[in-house]
């Protein structure tokens, strides 16, 4: 009779376990080491290549520079935790676009650079992997800090990355001042609408529960139940 019961459990741990991870992939959009959940509600884009996540680009890019420190940088802002990445870490987030190949932009020196093909994906995958940021030319776009001027000291500039179908990808190291990346927010009063806003690359160390971690976690249960039915009366 135990046996039994121990049997239905270990049944209907499996099944709930193969509903989670289901449902985690449903509409899960995947380049290179980089994916995220197209479902409306997903917040951000998984990196297992460098063990962080990165805000999907869409999610405070009607913020201006202001708003964005104010929900990242004050404690209880909405995305406290998250930091503004610079050109080294766009560098990392194309290794892990690129799965750990040679992009050919990592120079942090040069204006402007043209990144290798990566693949025959489709614009509109891109835009359902990084969210709708900007989305000009089938392209999406985010800001980030120019490294040089973090460095000596001075009033960084923002350099940004737009990504789009293959050959399309781009790298621009030093593009606009702070106030002028003002201008592609909401409220900038240049491009004022959703198709124009640009956000800022955003990350944080990778902090999700994984399927195994959850596995382990039922086997822990159905080992208490079982000590539970062992115990003697």
């Amino acid at each position: 009779m135990k046996f039994k019961f121990l049997n239905r459990v270990f049944i209907t741990c499996t099944f709930f376990l193969i509903f989670l991870v289901n449902s985690a992939n449903a509409g899960l959009i995947t380049i290179g080491a980089l994916s995220s959940d197209n479902d409306g509600f997903t917040k951000v884009i998984t990196d297992t290549l460098n063990e962080r996540e990165w805000l999907r680009w869409d999610i405070l890019a009607d913020d201006t520079y202001a708003q964005t420190l104010a929900k990242t940088l004050v404690v209880g802002g909405t995305y406290f935790g998250w930091e503004i990445a610079t050109a080294n870490d766009a560098n990392l987030f194309l290794n892990a676009l690129y799965n750990g190949g040679d992009h050919s932009c990592e120079n942090n020196d040069t204006t402007l650079l043209n990144c290798k093909d990566n693949g025959t994906q489709s614009s509109e995958y891109y835009t359902a992997l990084l969210g709708d940021s900007y989305e000009t030319n089938g392209s999406d776009a985010a800001w980030f800090y120019d490294d040089g001027a973090i460095d000596n000291n001075v009033d960084p500039k923002a350099g940004y990355l737009l990504l789009g179908q293959g050959s399309l990808n781009a790298k621009y190291n030093e593009v606009a001042t702070i106030p002028e990346t003002d201008t592609y927010s909401n409220i900038g009063g240049v491009y004022s609408t959703n198709r124009d806003t640009i956000g800022w690359l955003m990350y944080r160390p990778t902090s999700v529960t994984e399927p195994s971690t959850l596995f382990i976690f039922a086997l822990g249960i159905m080992g208490l139940i079982s000590r539970r039915f062992n115990q003697k009366p």
